[in-house]
């Protein structure tokens, strides 16, 4: 390879047959599971990976062309010393049908202790058996975006580590610290112990997020009293499953349970959706008073 390639400030290493077989199985939960590694693929979850969670990184393998288009992915790997393995086109795309010619192997986090995870953050989302990982990811890049300090993943929701989950992030999942495997009862008590108030987004909930919303505001500019949950309050909410909410566990648990208002003829709302408003509704409130 000629010194003038930008290729030769790579850590480069070629990949033995064995290495991309065992990267292909990555796509199935036994094998992560097995190896506590999962894949990051295609640019922007690798660019972020590579940027805020480095320590979490084993192996870099990427096409030429997908390098030479991503210069800055090119350049964090270089400064980072991560091994990176050329990959030809063919190959490449069974590995990945989603990477665009780069993909990591990353090592699992540890997990994390979620009362100190949630210590100290005004606004957090939890997720009681929310299956899809499409919906599920798309949480995670929501409570990243509005600022959320942490999203705890209830049992029976989508594995954290799914290719569609990590996918679906689009890198949130290497900005805020994610705590898997909880029951509603420890979601509830870590929270507590937090010092947080937890809310249930919930169809036919006690309270109308509109009227928060306002009670919250009103409180703030004229001092009215606030009668129910006040959104000012750091908050964590949680959120059901797709189809059957949440149905069969005890929502006497938490402190209230919260409808969005529905103004036209649909049933009700994508369980991503309803947590983006309900997240963004704590999160406007909450910036104002801070």
């Amino acid at each position: 390879m000629c010194e003038n390639n930008p290729m030769t400030s790579l850590r480069l290493k070629d990949a033995t047959r064995n290495q991309l077989q065992r990267a292909q199985k990555l796509h199935r939960r036994e094998q992560r599971t097995r190896h506590s590694q999962f894949l990051v693929e295609g640019p922007q979850a690798v660019r972020e990976i590579l940027t805020h969670r480095i320590d979490l990184v084993r192996d870099l393998y990427a096409t030429e062309a997908a390098l030479d288009r991503y210069s800055e992915i090119r350049t964090l790997a270089a400064t980072h010393g991560v091994w990176t393995h050329l990959v030809d086109s063919d190959d490449f795309r069974d590995l990945s049908a989603d990477g665009q010619g780069l993909v990591v192997v990353a090592n699992m986090p540890e997990q994390s202790d979620p009362t100190a995870v949630l210590d100290g953050t005004h606004l957090a989302v939890a997720t009681v058996a929310t299956a899809d990982p499409g919906n599920l990811g798309t949480i995670i890049r929501t409570a990243d975006a509005a600022g959320a300090g942490a999203v705890l993943v209830g049992k029976g929701s989508a594995e954290l580590t799914s290719p569609k989950v990590v996918r679906s992030t689009a890198g949130s999942l290497f900005h805020v610290p994610c705590v898997a495997g909880l029951s509603l009862e420890q979601i509830v008590s870590h929270a507590h112990a937090a010092g947080m108030q937890v809310l249930a987004a919930e169809g036919t909930g006690e309270w109308e997020l509109s009227a928060l919303q306002n009670n919250a505001y009103d409180a703030r500019l004229i001092g009215a009293t606030i009668d129910g949950p006040d959104l000012r309050r750091p908050t964590l909410w949680v959120l059901g499953n797709e189809a059957h909410g949440f149905e069969g566990l005890d929502l006497s648990l938490v402190d209230a349970t919260v409808s969005i208002p529905l103004y036209g003829s649909a049933e009700s709302l994508n369980v991503s959706i309803a947590g983006a408003v309900c997240i963004y509704a704590s999160a406007m409130v909450q910036r104002t008073e801070l």
